[in-house]
């Protein structure tokens, strides 16, 4: 015969609705509707998916395409010269945009620099500047693009500027790559 606080407590117990055990939760404690592990962690899911080592996918460069690239090497993707012009070049279209004072242009930590854009001398000659370095810009990638039979403005927009994951373009990355490292010793 049980005492009456054990009888109360089975009693407590056996309210509202049974818990299910031993399934994968939420933090908030909710049943997990997640088709992943979520005990896995997810760098090692950026790993797995990316194939490459943990301590690779804890680089910054890993999440983007232009800098996985560059995290399998030269021979598989591209060197740290060619990564470092497409980095140049995102940091040229950046100011590009906020100069011509475009509605989608971003201002973040790298664009500091920059003048206000209060209407001043020093901010109207920094909107010409920058305005004629992006134009050389797109002129020596032109000219890369006359030369080869490759689609460079493709792996521009796609790969380096929208970071599509385009393993059949990494040619033509590796091309433009080149052709923006002429540009930007200019």
């Amino acid at each position: 015969m049980a005492s009456k606080a054990a009888k109360l407590k089975q009693k407590r117990e056996s309210r509202g609705r049974p818990k299910i055990e031993h399934v994968a939760r939420e933090p908030n404690g909710r049943i997990s509707r997640s088709p992943l592990d979520t005990n896995c962690d997810m760098l090692e899911l950026r790993a797995d998916r990316l194939g490459l080592s943990i301590n690779n996918a804890k680089d910054p460069r890993a999440s983007s395409y232009i800098g996985y690239l560059n995290l399998i090497g030269k021979v598989d993707g591209i060197s740290d010269d060619q990564y470092e012009a497409a980095q140049k070049y995102l940091a040229l279209r950046r100011s590009y945009l906020l100069a011509i004072k475009a509605p989608n242009a971003e201002r973040s930590e790298e664009s500091a620099g920059t003048p206000s854009p209060d209407i001043s001398e020093t901010y109207v000659d920094w909107c010409q500047n920058t305005v004629d370095r992006f134009d050389e810009c797109r002129k020596v990638i032109q000219r890369a693009q006359n030369e080869s039979r490759a689609n460079l403005w493709a792996a521009l927009d796609l790969c380096v500027i929208q970071g599509h994951r385009l393993d059949h373009m990494i040619g033509d990355i590796r091309l433009l790559c080149n052709a923006l490292i002429v540009a930007f010793r200019v």
